[in-house]
């Protein structure tokens, strides 16, 4: 759907600038005709700058995660699309624009901002993936739009002076919108993916692999790398981060590895690192990805796009100063003139905002964690260890999306609002957004998750070492691929038999007899069920750190299965929660008077009084209750302490998230980073550099003589080095 937003802009243009003439005729009086042909022009031209700034704002603020990245992405879009509509529809005025129709002059000044404004701020370069797919339609749009400006500029240009005051705008224009096509080329996949192909010497393969016969020393290690480099402590996560987002470009572009055994270190987290380091170091590096996909960071990366850069910045100065010394000349409207500057004055601030937030942007903490020279290192001892240090209190993602699927029944269902509603077609959106909450990724979690991981890779290592030698893989040596896939296939079943519990007989109906989406509700009901019941039973010592995190964990997965269905294995979730919603306004009815504890209490007690279901109902609410029923029973067969039960359940929830982690592909990870990112892709990531993925495969080195392979980190893009 988004890719024919490239089309809305200019065809809508043209037709409004069809219509309105003869509407305005028949609608309104001659003197608002008047008022409408002398602001036109002019409103239009604020307006463009208006969306500007409301861009450069919107394009900050919606990589970061909350409870306003929603209503964040709905101003990108409209922003995005509004900007590109209202400068289209001004060159389409001028286009169809007579010059006895025009008695403002300054028209042509502010012709070429317009082409400006096209190229949009550095925060956003696309809305969607899909727009970088599409940059040569927006080469096209550069011809088209260029050609109608410069006809414009032409057209209504009888002051010289004045003509002269807009080339410096018209240079910095077309820099700008074709800056915004080389970032949308760069990003697309075929370009992406290519990137980390792309050889910057003459180290082929060939020169590497002889270098490789008459080399003795093992691979350099990252830290002795940045030690070598007289890299600052507080930039070496910089660093981490951003070599591992230049190997994993292939995994981000969809495409598998696989990798020299020795060179394994050199890709995965070290597994003694905390789990503060290790959210950290995926977040800048998913912070990397975003900049790459979505705004104009990385033009900056290249001597070209500072020369690039600095040629507009200059060119807007050069503006004002002829600007202000032409206009002194003439008797021109002093609006008008507020309006001209106001132009100036937008413009040159983009530009220094640009500047400024690439100086405090990750991108530079690399290279001021470097001290490369004197001046360099006296830079980097103060102003730059100051910069590098604000930026290293990066704790990692720091909130988590939240949604109660009985919560928001009770809540939402039975109030008198929701069949307008229905009727409108907007039930399910008010739904996904409107009461989803957001919770702080407290450190506990994290810890919890990263120990998880940890604790799942030692298990492979174990049963891969204790296996018989014959039955290792010869192709792949010492990885055995078969035994991670099917530990990543792991839904729950593998806690429930660590504690002893028959898994078969009793509780596979609700894990793998069914589809993932099946058992996310069911487990999701029945967490729901026992947390309320457990809280009004016991006191909040007594139930645990456990028991808070199951239900996190299971409220974030409804989230995912609601908002973010692509994101989890396909299934029929959908229908099931809008049968069992149903379900529960049927056994309910329309009580208000309820709260959470008694809608538990309820459920739990008086199962045996549910009404009959549909014939052809999905609702899982009856299994899930009756899932609850016998968790709890077990407990009391086991004897087991509130603790012990909401650990299992934790690790339940934690198994289910791997899972799902592990089957999401990275154009859905990567497509929810416009949204400020899930919980869900930080697990995936942190999963590939644990060595917990499906898409790296280890393999033996292709030398016979079984000398290692020379590593060079600066060299690193280079798919060679590492592409077995």
């Amino acid at each position: 759907m988004h890719e024919h937003v490239l089309f809305l802009p200019v065809a809508s243009a043209f037709f409004f600038t069809e219509i309105k003439n003869g509407a305005f005729t028949k609608l309104f009086s001659g003197l608002v005709q008047k008022l409408w042909v002398k602001w036109e022009l002019e409103g239009m031209v604020v307006l463009s700058l208006l969306l500007q700034f409301v861009l450069l704002l919107v394009g900050y603020c919606r990589k970061k995660q909350g409870k306003c990245s929603h209503y964040v992405a709905i101003f990108a879009w409209f922003s995005y699309v509004a900007a590109d509509w209202v400068t289209t529809v001004a060159l389409s005025a001028l286009l169809k624009a007579k010059v006895k129709e025009l008695t403002n002059e300054l028209v042509v000044f502010w012709t070429p901002f317009l082409l400006l404004h096209l190229g949009g701020p550095s925060t956003i370069s696309a809305y969607a993936l899909t727009d970088n797919e599409l940059w040569l339609r927006y080469f096209l749009g550069l011809v088209i739009q260029v050609g109608v400006a410069i006809y414009a500029y032409v057209k209504f240009g009888t002051n010289n002076a004045l003509r002269y005051s807009a080339i410096p705008i018209f240079i910095a224009g077309i820099i700008k919108y074709g800056e915004r096509i080389w970032i949308l080329r760069d990003a697309s996949y075929k370009q992406f993916s290519s990137s980390a192909f792309l050889s910057t010497g003459g180290n082929t393969l060939d020169t590497i692999q002889t270098s490789a016969l008459t080399s003795n020393h093992r691979p350099q290690t990252f830290d002795e790398f940045l030690r070598d480099k007289n890299v600052m402590e507080e930039g070496k996560s910089f660093h981490k981060a951003y070599y591992l987002y230049k190997m994993y470009i292939p995994l981000f572009s969809e495409l598998r590895l696989r990798i020299y055994r020795n060179l394994r270190d050199n890709f995965m987290l070290s597994h003694t690192i905390s789990a503060e380091d290790a959210f950290k170091i995926v977040q800048i590096e998913l912070g990397f990805l975003y900049d790459k996909l979505y705004t104009k960071s990385t033009v900056l990366q290249s001597v070209k796009g500072v020369i690039l850069q600095s040629i507009c910045l200059l060119s807007t100065f050069a503006a004002v100063i002829t600007f202000s010394i032409t206009v002194s000349n003439y008797d021109y409207p002093w609006d008008d003139i507020c309006i001209s500057y106001l132009l100036l004055g937008g413009a040159i601030f983009v530009d220094i905002y640009s500047t400024i937030a690439h100086a405090l942007s990750d991108w530079t903490m690399c290279h001021l964690s470097i001290p490369s020279n004197s001046v360099h290192k006296f830079l980097g001892c103060s102003i730059a260890s100051w910069l590098v240090h604000c930026k290293a209190r990066k704790k990692g993602i720091t909130s988590m999306a939240q949604h109660s699927l009985i919560d928001y029944c009770f809540k939402v269902k039975t109030s008198w609002w929701s069949s307008i509603l229905s009727i409108l077609d907007i039930e399910d959106f008010w739904g996904k957004f409107c009461y989803t909450s957001w919770v702080k990724v407290n450190p506990s979690l994290k810890n919890f998750i990263h120990s998880h991981l940890q604790e799942k890779f030692k298990r492979y290592q174990n049963i891969k070492d204790e296996a018989p030698r014959e039955k290792i893989d010869k192709k792949y040596g010492e990885f055995d691929y078969e035994l991670l896939t099917t530990m990543l296939k792991e839904r729950g079943d593998h806690v429930l038999q660590g504690k002893g519990i028959v898994f078969k007989d009793e509780f596979k109906w609700s894990i793998n007899d069914v589809e993932f989406s099946h058992s996310i509700l069911l487990w999701h009901i029945a967490t729901f069920l026992l947390f309320y019941d457990d809280r009004r039973r016991y006191s909040s010592s007594v139930l645990g750190l456990y028991c808070q995190i199951s239900k996190l964990l299971s409220d974030y997965m409804m989230y995912l299965l609601l908002a973010r269905p692509l994101m989890l294995p396909k299934g029929i979730g959908q229908v099931r929660i809008r049968d069992t919603q149903e379900e529960m306004i049927r056994f309910f009815g329309h009580v208000k008077s309820l709260n959470n504890n008694d809608v538990a209490s309820a459920l739990l007690h008086r199962q045996n009084e549910f009404p009959p279901s549909l014939i052809h109902s999905k609702s899982v609410l009856k299994d899930g209750c009756k899932l609850a029923s016998m968790l709890k029973a077990l407990v009391e067969e086991l004897l087991w302490d509130p603790e012990e039960k909401w650990e299992m359940i934790a690790n339940v929830w934690m198994e289910m998230l791997v899972f799902a982690a592990s089957k999401c592909r990275w154009k859905h990870h990567e497509t929810h980073l416009r949204h400020g990112g899930e919980l869900l892709t930080h697990v995936a990531l942190l999963m590939e550099h644990l060595g917990l993925t499906e898409n790296i495969r280890i393999v033996q080195q292709l030398s016979a003589e079984g000398q290692p392979l020379k590593w060079d980190w600066e060299q690193h893009p280079q798919m060679s080095y590492y592409l077995a």
